[in-house]
């Protein structure tokens, strides 16, 4: 009996000290051209996809960020607030997730946490906010 208590100790601390991890990993991650990314919100706006079918540009810059250029129609959910602004993607189809270059590691953190909440179609736009206007596509700025 004692040994039983002890390996359930034992077993616990180790799971406590090496954490549950969820699994979500790079591999998880689905990446969207800027153009294919154009294609789609022009298409979701258009309910060419059907219902619930909304697609949004997330950016997870900071705020004052985001006010100086973004892409058209993106909605900023600065990464640190997502949890609470989540209810903004609440009825969205797809997501995608749009940082300020290419391997922006804030797009990638937003992208994992996104798909450990339960979106099912997230996507990290290749190249964020750079390959968005490196590919032609237009930039709000404030000038």
């Amino acid at each position: 009996m004692v040994i039983r208590f002890a390996n359930f100790v034992t077993s616990f601390l180790l799971l406590a000290l090496v954490g549950c991890n969820t699994g979500i990993s790079d591999k998880n991650l689905t990446y969207i051209t800027p153009r294919d990314a154009s294609i789609f919100v022009q298409e979701g706006q258009n309910n060419l996809l059907g219902p619930n079918s909304a697609v949004v540009i997330v950016d997870p810059r900071p705020t004052w960020s985001f006010r100086k250029s973004h892409i058209p129609q993106a909605i900023n959910i600065p990464y640190g607030r997502l949890h609470i602004q989540s209810w903004r993607l609440k009825d969205v189809g797809m997501v995608i997730v749009s940082g300020e270059t290419y391997s922006d590691s804030v797009a990638i953190a937003m992208s994992k946490t996104l798909i450990e909440m339960g979106f099912s179609d997230v996507r990290t736009l290749r190249g964020g906010l750079v390959g968005w206007g490196d590919a032609g596509e237009s930039i709000e700025t404030l000038e």
